[in-house]
């Protein structure tokens, strides 16, 4: 019996953020095993048997030019997984690496992107309501470049509500992108994970109540595995996803189906 590559990552060069633990690293497994070439980034030392591990602070420019400096032509998919909770870290801490440094990070990489190729960004259902943040937003947006950016959050700290914003700000990145990225035929998609059983959310419980958190769980009353994560994130930047560009998907059981209807 052959079996079809039908996700289409055999041999292909992937690369992925926050590979050392939670989503990121239940998609580096993922990804190796669908026998993907991948290039795993993270701050702390990632454990799955990739291509090629590349210390990267996601916080500081200098560190993701070297990193980026690192990997290959010809990439086929990136994905944007690495992300800080919020306390104990600053809100511009925060910011600087969920959408800054994640940003900065694509926006390098995407020359070698290759035609027919994705990138796939982790957002939160924490994000849902970017609307309402639309406005500032579009200013942040409008900066060009790392340098940029975080001179504008210094400027505008009341703009900053920290890991909320820093989700929504990833969300209209991925829609604002994705018709002149069309053009290169390249897809761009994000996905907003319902409360996930990571290590990030012993920080969650610490810095918004546990209740809080469990106020967000789905309808079938438990959290996500990262696997269960991982899974349709994979599937965003796969061949079998080949006409979904510019959509946030949500993957929570229902959880803001429920909340949408009231």
């Amino acid at each position: 019996m052959i079996v079809r590559d039908i996700f289409g990552y055999e041999g292909k060069r992937v690369v992925i953020t926050g590979a050392a633990s939670g989503m990121g690293q239940a998609a580096a497994k993922l990804l190796v095993e669908l026998g993907a070439e991948v290039y795993a980034l993270d701050i702390k030392e990632v454990t799955v048997p990739v291509k090629q591990y590349i210390n990267t602070d996601l916080m500081k420019k200098d560190s993701i030019d070297a990193a980026t400096r690192q990997i290959p032509d010809n990439i086929y998919a990136l994905f944007n997984c690495a992300a800080l909770p919020g306390p104990p870290f600053s809100n511009l801490e925060v910011m600087l690496v969920n959408f800054v440094g994640t940003r900065h990070l694509t926006e390098t990489l995407l020359p070698r992107i290759s035609s027919g190729g994705a990138i796939a960004t982790i957002s939160s259902a924490g994000g849902a309501f970017w609307r309402n943040s639309l406005d500032k937003i579009k200013k942040l947006l409008a900066s060009t470049g790392f340098d940029e950016a975080h001179a504008w959050l210094e400027a505008n700290p009341k703009a900053n509500s920290g890991y909320a914003f820093s989700k929504e700000c990833l969300i209209v990145y991925t829609k604002t992108r994705a018709a002149e990225l069309a053009k290169k035929n390249i897809r761009i998609n994000s996905l907003s994970p319902g409360p996930t059983d990571t290590p990030m959310m012993s920080a969650f419980h610490k810095a918004y109540g546990k209740e809080t958190i469990d106020a967000w769980l789905p309808p079938i009353g438990r959290y996500a595995t990262p696997e269960e994560m991982a899974e349709p994130l994979v599937f965003l930047n796969s061949n079998m996803a080949r006409f979904i560009s510019g959509h946030n998907l949500f993957v929570d059981y229902g959880g803001m189906a429920a909340v949408e209807i009231g």
